[in-house]
């Protein structure tokens, strides 16, 4: 499968410059992109009877809900099991308010695995996807930044996005944005429309019309403490320590295992490029065989919780 970020973006190029200039742009595909899951396809996952927390969480008035009130148990092979997403609880809750979060679809769904691994392998960077469910006039979360570059598909319903300008340096921290700076695009998101909400740019999100669905592909980059780890694992990964002894008995023998670790990882780091550090930081990313899309959805839904037709 090759193209994913193109069906979602155009040209894969020009987004590449986005992505370096740190600005906020909104983006109308001509068709449903493939393998973008619409509502329906959601609410079939929420009544399939196998979705169950962490998969599943809801949000109100800033706070996670307790799973209890939105979950049921069941047994299985005469156990006991907590936690499975009760879609009648959950359209009761969107209903009053609350916000449906659906954490790492690129996990369990094939689909959407197929377009976060594409994606990951285009920009080279990890590639992670969430969806969430919002009624009008509602909001999960105030004003804040994410760690990531976020590329938010709508599926449906309407949501307006106010998204303040990416800090100038890198000294900023993830989460609430009390002062979040001038506005950088002010926009009401419909189905079918892509926004990129760039690193660390504050942003919040209202639903506008009906209840709208989307879902966010977040695109991980790195950071300084993601490096010194990278090269914590690099130094480990030279093998040649494996021939020391690893009990030093005396004094001397640990000293001597420390100079000939200390003469290893000089020799190993003078070999590590900042490119290929920066890489192994950014890394790991999907193998070529995570893809492999289905045929294209469709906006158009049921009548369960996220398969309501817009209004």
């Amino acid at each position: 499968m090759a193209g994913a970020l193109a069906g979602l973006v155009g040209d894969t190029a020009a987004f590449v410059e986005l992505l370096a200039k740190r600005q906020p742009e909104v983006f109308a595909p001509d068709a449903w992109p493939v393998g973008v899951p619409g509502p329906k396809d959601l609410d079939e996952v929420l009544r399939g009877g196998l979705l169950r927390v962490p998969y599943v969480e809801m949000v109100r008035a800033g706070e996670v809900v307790p799973a209890a009130e939105f979950c049921t148990t069941r047994t299985v092979a005469g156990r006991r099991e907590q936690g499975f997403a009760d879609p009648e609880r959950i359209g009761a809750l969107l209903a009053e308010g609350a916000t449906l979060l659906l954490p790492q679809l690129d996990q369990w769904h094939p689909s959407v695995r197929a377009l976060a691994a594409d994606i990951a392998r285009t920009l080279g960077r990890r590639t992670e996807a969430f969806c969430f469910a919002t009624g009008p006039g509602r909001r999960g979360l105030d004003v804040h930044r994410d760690d990531a570059d976020v590329l938010v598909v709508q599926l449906a319903g309407e949501k307006e996005w106010t998204v303040h300008e990416a800090p100038a340096d890198g000294r900023w921290h993830p989460g609430p944005a009390p002062e979040p700076g001038p506005v950088a695009l002010a926009t009401v998101l419909r189905a079918g429309q892509v926004l990129y909400v760039p690193r660390g740019a504050a942003h919040a999100a209202t639903g506008h019309a009906g209840l709208s669905v989307h879902l966010s592909f977040t695109v991980r980059e790195a950071g300084t403490g993601g490096m010194w780890g990278a090269i914590g694992e690099w130094l480990a990964g030279g093998g040649r320590a494996a021939t020391l002894p690893q009990r030093p008995a005396t004094e001397a023998e640990l000293l001597a295992a420390a100079a000939e670790l200390l003469r290893l990882g000089r020799e190993r780091l003078a070999a590590l490029t900042p490119e290929e550090l920066l890489r192994l930081a950014r890394g790991p990313l999907p193998t070529a065989d995570e893809s492999g899309l289905h045929g294209p959805h469709g906006p158009h839904g049921s009548h369960g919780p996220l398969g309501q037709d817009p209004a």
